[in-house]
């Protein structure tokens, strides 16, 4: 993906794999979470794959119009009359909401004594999960490998 600008949305963008406290990233904290909560780390990465499907077609409007949509993004506009950029607006907002569960993540990830943040996961799973249903993003369908067939 080209440079987005302004550099908060493309620090955004990169939420899965920008460090944060005691350089842990989200997906890396998520592999520490996923030894005692490998469920809710797949219902994590399930949402993540889920808006990088969703933004990937739009990755050029991301870079011609990128001011434009973080504005609306920061300020709630949700620019309703542009159905592609409406969709970018949102996903942003996922996005942003996934990126505060990767602070909680790495803070748990450098300190895991203090708190366990499975009611932080299950919250941003569902209002992430519930906004994509709400916009009509998908799941990637995954071919399944040829396999052999049943003898029965």
């Amino acid at each position: 993906m080209a440079t987005l600008e302004p550099p908060e949305l493309a620090r955004l963008v990169d939420y899965a794999e920008c460090s944060r406290v005691g350089d842990w990233s989200l997906r890396s904290a998520l592999v520490r979470y996923a030894q005692a909560e490998p469920v809710r780390v797949g219902q994590v990465l399930d949402v993540v794959r889920r808006i990088e499907f969703a933004l990937h077609p739009h990755a050029k409007l991301l870079a011609s119009r990128g001011p434009e949509l973080w504005a609306a993004h920061r300020d709630g506009d949700p620019l309703r009359g542009d159905a592609a950029a409406s969709l970018v607006v949102a996903l942003l907002g996922a996005m942003a909401r996934l990126d505060q569960l990767a602070e909680v993540l790495a803070h748990w990830a450098v300190d895991r004594s203090a708190f366990r943040p499975d009611d932080e996961v299950d919250a941003a799973v569902a209002e992430v999960g519930a906004l994509l249903d709400e916009r009509g993003v998908g799941r990637e369908e995954r071919e399944r490998p040829p396999g052999r067939r049943s003898r029965g």
